[in-house]
């Protein structure tokens, strides 16, 4: 009977599925990539600060390779939104990495405010990976850093004109945010391509189509059954990355087949609006179109309305099943019982370990 290891935060955990009922294990081979850590390190040490965009595993493991060839450091910033979580990954950093949250905007207006560390003088480098979004189509490091750092930066996407799926598709919102970007003087941004968990590619102020062609295209059989694997800690931190992250790989599925999301969300919901709706805080108001990850409540009731979805998390009991709906189950082994059951006997259940690292091409 095949074992399969899904990530789940920090951990694994083991999907057993019996051989008549496996269809396509969509998990690309780890092959050679462009990794040029001697380039990464070259602009670290020409940088006055370092923005570290994210917590992704390829991520901190770019950032511990590159750390040594920094000498004492001095000189250089680590800025980070979870400094914390850098420095356990990376001891040379230890005690040398700043929180840096998004100013604080004011007045009325809806023009993107930039935090002073990004617009003042001094060469700047930010590392970050990149992964599949269904609003974005990926997110890089430029995304990544306008996001984190950039107050009111959401206004300039037109989320409300465009929020239908478009995973690996250049959207308004990526051409927003690189607008967005060009305003960073001195900048250089730096995009992690992960495979396996690791690093494969390092790629430098590299375009939206060059960012795409790094990801592994899989050729999957549409099955009645799909079990999805966020990629774990870094991708599967909240409901909202794992949401995000099921629409490059759904082709996978047949409509209104049995779906079964694996995702730790050891951070809760991750988003103002899904916040809002486990709340009960979430009505019809106009304005509400304007909360941060409104989008997310409509990947959510997308996904529920298009797809038979159950859901193996740690959120507590109320929100996944009571406040959003989920069909939810208290461990692996029931988890994939319950899909087996739903798909039948005949039935193929199609399984991708770590969602956030390739596309799945219906075949």
């Amino acid at each position: 009977m095949p074992e399969l290891w899904i990530p789940y935060g920090s951990v694994e955990t083991l999907v057993t599925i019996q051989a008549e009922n496996l269809g396509v294990v969509a998990e690309p081979s780890e092959d050679g990539g462009s990794l040029d850590l001697e380039r990464v390190g070259e602009l670290a040490k020409a940088s006055a600060k370092v923005f570290v965009c994210d917590t992704a595993p390829s991520t901190l493991e770019v950032l511990k390779r590159v750390a040594p060839s920094l000498g004492d450091l001095q000189g250089i910033s680590f800025l980070s939104a979870a400094p914390k979580r850098i420095e356990l990954a990376v001891p040379e950093l230890k005690g040398r990495v700043v929180t840096l949250p998004p100013p604080l905007p004011t007045g009325e207006g809806g023009e993107p405010v930039y935090s002073p560390e990004l617009t003042g003088g001094g060469a700047k480098l930010f590392l970050g990976s990149a992964r599949p979004d269904p609003l974005f189509g990926i997110v890089d490091a430029k995304n990544e850093a306008c996001m984190n750092w950039i107050a009111r930066a959401r206004g300039a996407l037109g989320v409300s004109r465009q929020m239908e799926p478009s995973p690996f598709q250049k959207t308004e919102a990526y051409d927003a945010v690189d607008r967005l970007a060009e305003k960073i003087p001195e900048a250089k941004f730096v995009t992690v391509v992960p495979r396996g968990g690791k690093p494969r590619a390092a790629m430098e102020d590299a375009p939206f189509d060059a960012i795409k062609n790094a990801f592994a295209k899989v050729p999957v059989p549409p099955a009645r059954g799909l079990v999805i694997g966020s990629g774990g800690r870094g991708y599967d931190d909240t409901l909202s990355s794992a949401i995000r992250g099921v629409w490059n790989v759904i082709e996978g599925v047949r409509k209104s087949g049995s779906v079964l999301m694996i995702a730790e969300c050891s951070e809760g919901v991750g988003s103002t609006a899904l916040e809002m709706l486990v709340t009960g805080r979430m009505g019809e108001g106009r304005r509400e179109r304007q909360v941060e990850g409104i989008e997310d409540v409509f990947y959510l009731n997308k996904l529920k309305e298009e797809y038979d979805v159950l859901l193996l998390s740690g959120l507590p009991e109320t929100y996944a099943s009571s406040r959003l709906g989920f069909a939810t189950a208290k461990g692996s082994g029931e988890a994939v019982g319950r899909i087996l059951n739903r798909v039948g006997r005949s039935g193929k259940v199609n399984v991708v370990p770590r969602a956030a690292e390739c596309l799945v091409e219906p075949s």
